[in-house]
């Protein structure tokens, strides 16, 4: 169903930073090396004693620190190397002395290393864990936690990074309550990292602003490209985006497409994509377009009480499957029993990792908008 022209009528899933701890060893784990030297010990009494396996322990306190990252199991493991090795000296005192004064060496060699290397890694294993602990807090401070219900509409946010160790990406979402209506956004920041953080922050400062004191939310989006052409030049940084802006009296809404994939309204099991007019250029791209313009006028479309609305990056309808095949949301959604905003995204997050296989190659973002009952005014009389 396309928008209606300009002429017509004018729960959330926290970011909460978490600090990451270091993963203990399972005590089956901290058996390992000691099962080793016993196999070691087994090996050289049922053998000839002319034939030993002690120069193998030096093994153990590697193995130590490969699967327990501690110092004192390393250490641990190393001692009890020493120890059998010694007894094995004696039980095979025939042995050449050479022999196991190297063994001992290899094993006291093996465990110095070792312990070096579990400082080493405990040591990273802490930066990284500051590092995520920053990145989470900063994903929550440019992506806060959007309200689950606003004077017209309740609402349901969904977020899963490409990568696992993700944390801070171009994707962005706010929900308001303004004297003009609910206004809620989505967008997506070309690129990654840093940078991308930072036009996100900027595009959704401006918004939180704006959103307050604009009555046009065409102005809104001209706003916010209005300070993306002030950041420092970067090569075609722009950022897409959908904003929409909810009558409180009317059963209608405002959207203003700014090169984003159109939302999808979901009534009665059908599902409709909602795609523009008049379709305008990204942000930050306002000022190259052919003729130079600023963001479209807003479209019009009903979203009377019941009525969901469907707001997500391209994330998620460029997905593959192993075929190449691109994943359909709205044949997904179609027939679709009626269900929470939040069970929503939970059932779109779920039908999205099977269709993939279970890895993303992009971040996906959801905002999940449902219409609530309104109170219609009566129209004001003439003078």
């Amino acid at each position: 169903m396309p928008l209606l022209g300009p002429s017509a009528p004018q729960q959330q899933q926290s970011l909460l930073p978490v600090t990451v701890a270091p993963s203990r060893p399972s005590w089956p784990l901290k058996l390992v090396p000691y099962a080793f030297i016993a196999v070691v010990m087994v090996a050289d009494l049922i053998t000839p004693q002319d034939v030993t396996f002690s120069s193998t322990l030096s093994v153990a306190p590697a193995l130590a620190a490969l699967v327990t990252r501690s110092l004192w199991q390393t250490i641990a493991a190393g001692g009890a190397a020493v120890a059998v090795s010694l007894i094995g000296y004696v039980y095979a005192h025939d042995l050449a002395g050479d022999v196991e004064v190297a063994t001992l060496g290899a094993i006291a060699a093996v465990t110095v290393v070792s312990c070096v290397s579990v400082g080493l890694v405990g040591r990273q294993s802490r930066m990284l864990a500051d590092v995520r602990s920053v990145a989470a807090a900063a994903q929550h401070v440019v992506l806060r936690d959007v309200p689950p219900e606003l004077e017209q509409v309740r609402t349901a946010v969904a977020y899963r990074a490409a990568a696992a160790e993700a944390r801070i990406g171009g994707d962005l979402y706010e929900a308001v309550s303004t004297k003009y209506g609910d206004r809620l956004l989505i967008g997506d920041v070309r690129g990654k990292g840093l940078p991308a953080v930072e036009a996100a922050a900027d595009v959704l400062g401006v918004f939180r602003e704006a959103a307050h004191t604009e009555p046009n939310l065409s102005r809104v989006a001209d706003r916010m490209h209005a300070m993306l052409a002030r950041r420092p030049v970067r090569d075609e940084e722009f950022v897409t985006a959908v904003l929409l802006s909810v009558d409180p009296t009317t059963p209608t809404v405002q959207v203003v497409n700014c090169g984003h994939p159109p939302p999808l309204l979901m009534r009665d099991g059908r599902v409709d994509v909602l795609a523009p007019v008049e379709p305008g250029p990204p942000l930050g791209l306002f000022d190259i377009a052919d003729p130079p313009a600023g963001a479209s006028a807003p479209a019009w479309a009903g979203f009377a009480p019941g009525d969901t609305l469907l707001l997500y990056t391209d994330g998620t309808t460029e997905a593959r499957d192993k075929s190449g095949e691109f994943f359909d949301l709205p044949a997904f959604l179609t027939g679709r029993p009626a269900s929470s905003p939040a069970d929503l995204t939970t059932q779109i997050l779920t039908g999205l990792a099977a269709h993939v296989g279970g890895r993303l190659d992009d971040d996906v973002a959801l905002l999940v908008v449902r219409r609530k009952p309104y109170v219609p005014q009566p129209a004001k009389s003439g003078a």
